[in-house]
């Protein structure tokens, strides 16, 4: 588990060290830096492999060229990103090397084997869900990127249910004991958030997949004829389910389209994944979510020094 975010120079961003616990919720007004803080963990996770053809740029990622980047409050001519797991650190510092900005060095201060295979992106450890991801769908397509496995708007979590639903979910995360599999223990989410589960049917050569979402004997409908936030629902449990110990897993707005119950019920689960070894980043102006983190550390569903609220 990663102990903190450091960053320095970068956009509204002066210098600041965010501590990071099992569960994290990024909070605060519009434009106040929650997506910034994302973004710049994000950018450490695309140098990683200190390969980056576009170090702003890449998977997740879209920053432009450095001069958006910079903090121009202090006239910054640098900026620096690491993270702390333990004693190691990890960190990157980036400097234009065009007069344009366009082309970027990027140097590596402090070095950690272990850090450095945790955020490559060739990995696997890291999910994100961007605000922007996409909901109901009649299709939804097959994935061929074996890096980008989520796709830059998550337009592949149906692919990745797909791909891995008969694939063990790791002990701590099992809650129905009747199937092991990925598949199953997202159905039973499904069933205990909404009262629904989902089939997905591969379409052959059209290299697309369809959900089909059914609430107990009712014929199964098409995901625009079900309450949207259930789609977008389906991308959390997903991810979190999909996830191994120590992996890290990063949702903009987890509470897209639910009802504030819901809104509540789906931090529960967050907290049961945080308590399974999944590292959790939630940026929401949910007070519904807020609220049901509240909840569950007053009914020890997770304890309060595995949980970080930072108010940008």
């Amino acid at each position: 588990m990663l102990d903190a975010l450091q960053i320095h120079g970068f956009k509204c961003f002066d210098g600041i060290v965010i501590d990071l616990r099992k569960i994290n919720l990024f909070s605060g007004p519009n434009s106040s830096g929650k997506s910034s803080a994302i973004q710049a963990f994000l950018l450490l996770c695309n140098n990683a492999a200190g390969k980056a053809s576009s170090p702003l740029n890449g998977m997740w990622l879209h920053l432009g060229a450095f001069d958006e980047c910079r903090n121009h409050r202090t006239n910054a001519r640098k900026f620096r990103v690491g993270v702390q797991r333990g004693e190691e650190i990890f960190q990157a510092k980036f400097r234009p090397a065009s007069d344009d900005g366009n082309e970027v060095d990027v140097t590596f201060m402090n070095e950690s084997a272990e850090i450095q295979r945790l955020l490559g992106l060739e990995h696997q450890h890291v999910y994100y869900l961007p605000a922007n991801r996409i909901g109901p769908e009649d299709l939804y397509p097959k994935n061929f990127d074996r890096v980008n496995f989520l796709g830059d708007r998550a337009e592949f979590i149906v692919d990745f249910l797909y791909k891995n639903r008969k694939r063990a979910v790791v002990p701590l995360l099992i809650a129905d004991s009747a199937s092991i599999t990925l598949e199953h223990q997202v159905n039973h989410w499904l069933g205990e958030l909404f009262g629904i589960r989902n089939t997905i049917r591969d379409l052959g050569l059209t290299n697309s997949l369809s959900v089909e979402l059914s609430r107990g004997d009712d014929k199964p409908v098409r995901p625009y004829h079900m309450g949207s936030g259930v789609s977008f629902a389906l991308g959390v449990l997903v991810s979190c389910l999909g996830a191994k110990p120590d992996d890290i897993v990063i949702i903009e707005n987890p509470e897209i389209h639910l009802h504030p119950k819901a809104q509540s019920d789906l931090t529960r689960f967050l907290c049961f994944a945080a308590n399974g070894g999944i590292q959790i980043i939630l940026e929401t102006h949910s007070d519904h979510v807020f609220n049901g983190l509240r909840k569950a550390i007053v009914e020890k569903e997770i304890a309060n020094t595995d949980v970080a609220v930072q108010f940008f």
